[in-house]
Parts: structure tokens; C-alpha cells; sequence
């Protein structure tokens, strides 16, 4: 009688795993007939080929974190200079996937209060990306020119939030793969580069949580939004048949608008002193696939946003991430 409910059991499992991967294949192909997502008349396969497998996990070991500089003009405290770095903190993530949707999630698992989180969806001519990150573990020392000493900024005394949901436009989709360095999803079998087309809205969040950098400063939260816009170019360079990839891209991303507003007892909207910049994105990454089900990454990527205010405020910023990851597929 036993043998029969685990014969029974087991059959009816196996039918639960059939049903629900007809489910993701039936949704899947209602979502490709939608949006073109993978259909091959629309690229070159001589140049690059989708993944056969479906599902994606990746197991990361990451390091991510923010360089953070600051000055401003006080009537107090004359000139004032703040130098801050994360802690180059450890965090193990893991990214799910399957066809074009991928989620992923890290969380710091050393020390400190480190989160990232992102979710993307893309094709072969585009892609769209949602990203949060957030740490409050930095070292560095605040400067006033009114003071001989320096203080040391240590873990909590500041905390830095980052969202943006960025999006891209491959020209030469036909023969580049943007996604072939970003989630492994295809594999560029020749050389090929495209011109690529960003668009990207941020939200920066800098709160100052030590009372004595609060005094000197004369605000706690300092918070910036920019939309930018960007025009660059991203190369692929296989070597061994598509097993080992190098990939490269630079986005200069042009500063269309921004609001800016600061927080004390009050909200108080500063006025950028440039009304148009440029930030800075790039990206460089190593894969190699041992065959379909498995492969190994190396990619970094590097985010840098600034802002100038009046009583000669001014923030630069910039979020970097170097991941190692073991790609899963099935």
C-alpha cells in the first residue's frame, strides 16, 4: 500500500512539474508574440544565439558599494569637505530568471546594512531595468576649515539610497547582444558592436544621521532626482567559438532635468547651478560557458551622478558593483 502512494505521489508531482511548465511555455509565447522578445527572423544567428534553456539561477558573490564626496560653503563653519567610502563589504545574491524576466536580490552578510535589489525585462533590440540599493556602513572624515581637527565618519552616521529605472535601444541588434553580458540570456559567437540609446531616471537619497555632521551642514536629508539621457556603444568580442566573451560599455548619459530638494525642520527646493551635465556609466565583463547548463561570470559596472547647488554645494556620487557569478541553467 505505500509502494502505491509513493508510486501515486511521485506521478502526480511529475504532472504538477509538466503543467507548470506548460504554463511558463504558454505564457512565454503569448508574451513573445506581444513584444518580438526572442524571435529569431529579427537577428543574425551566424553572430549570436538565444539560450535553449529557459531557467536561469545565478549564484553572486558581489561587492558593491559607494564613493561619496561632498563640500559646502558654511557662515559657521567656513568651508566644509566630506570624503566617504562603503565598506568594500561582501554580500552573497542570488538572480532568478526565466527567458527575458530576471530578478535578483544581495544583501551584505558580513557587516553593515547593505541591500540591492533589481528586476529587468529584455529583448533583442531592447531592455528595461529597475534597481534599489541602499547602505549605511562608510568610513571617511569631514573637513571644516574652521576647525583643526577632523572628524571621522564611521557605520550609521550616513546612509545613501539610490533608485533608478533605466532603458536601452540596441541600433545593431541584428548582430550585437547586449544581454549576452548582461544575463548570459544569449551567446555572440562573432565580434559585434552597436551604438546603444539610455535613458535613465534617478533618485538619490543622502541622509545625514550624526547630529555634529547635521550642525555643520545645516540640513539632514538631501535628496536629488535627474533624468538623463545617453548615447554610446557596447562591444562584444568572443573568442572560442562564443565560449569566452569580453564585453565593454561606455554611456556618457546627458542631464536633461533635475529637481533637488533638502530637509531639515522644513523642504527646501535648491536650485542646481548647471541646468545641463553629463554623468558617466560603463560596464566590463568576462564570461565563460563550460557548456549550456553552466557558465561563470566576471562583470563591473560603475554609475557616477553629480550635483552643484548654491553656497557651493556640490555631491558627486557613484555606485560601483564587481560580481563574480556561477550562471545555472535548465
Amino acid at each position: 500500500m505505500k509502494k502505491i502512494l509513493l508510486l501515486c505521489t511521485t506521478f502526480y508531482l511529475l504532472c504538477l512539474s509538466s503543467s507548470a511548465q506548460e504554463t511558463a511555455s504558454s505564457f512565454w509565447k503569448n508574451l513573445d508574440s506581444r513584444f518580438g522578445l526572442s524571435s529569431t527572423k529579427k537577428f543574425d544567428t551566424t553572430y549570436y544565439n538565444i539560450a535553449t534553456k529557459g531557467w536561469m539561477i545565478n549564484l553572486n558573490n558581489n561587492f558593491a558599494g559607494f564613493l561619496f564626496k561632498s563640500q559646502l560653503q558654511s557662515n559657521s563653519y567656513g568651508d566644509i569637505r566630506m570624503n566617504l567610502h562603503s565598506t568594500l563589504n561582501y554580500q552573497l545574491s542570488s538572480t532568478f530568471g526565466y527567458r527575458n524576466l530576471i530578478l535578483g536580490y544581495s544583501i551584505a552578510n558580513i557587516e553593515g546594512n547593505g541591500h540591492d535589489f533589481t528586476l529587468s525585462l529584455s529583448a533583442n533590440t531592447w531592455g528595461i531595468e529597475f534597481r534599489r540599493l541602499e547602505t549605511d556602513d562608510f568610513k571617511g572624515d569631514l573637513q571644516t576649515s574652521s576647525l583643526n581637527e577632523d572628524m571621522q565618519i564611521t557605520k550609521s552616521d550616513v546612509k545613501i539610497k539610490t533608485k533608478y529605472l533605466r532603458s536601452y535601444f540596441v541600433f545593431n541588434s541584428k548582430k550585437y547582444s547586449t544581454t549576452a553580458a548582461i544575463d548570459e540570456r544569449c551567446t555572440q559567437k562573432r565580434p559585434a558592436g552597436s551604438l546603444l540609446f539610455y535613458t535613465n531616471y534617478a533618485i538619490n537619497t543622502i541622509t545625514l544621521i550624526n547630529k555634529q555632521i547635521i550642525q555643520r551642514f545645516g540640513f539632514s536629508v538631501l535628496e536629488y532626482s535627474q533624468a538623463e539621457l545617453g548615447l554610446g556603444y557596447g562591444y562584444n568580442y568572443p573568442v572560442m567559438q562564443g565560449k569566452l566573451l569580453f564585453h565593454a560599455t561606455l554611456i556618457p548619459m546627458f542631464v536633461a532635468l533635475n529637481s533637488n530638494y533638502i530637509t531639515d525642520t522644513t523642504i527646501n527646493e535648491i536650485i542646481s547651478k548647471n541646468k545641463y551635465f553629463f554623468n558617466i556609466m560603463g560596464r566590463f565583463t568576462i564570461n565563460y560557458h563550460f557548456n549550456d547548463n553552466f557558465g561563470i561570470c566576471l562583470s563591473a559596472f560603475l554609475n557616477s551622478n553629480k550635483f552643484t547647488g548654491e553656497n557651493n554645494l556640490k555631491i558627486h556620487l557613484y555606485d560601483y558593483l564587481i560580481k563574480l557569478s556561477l550562471c545555472f541553467r535548465f
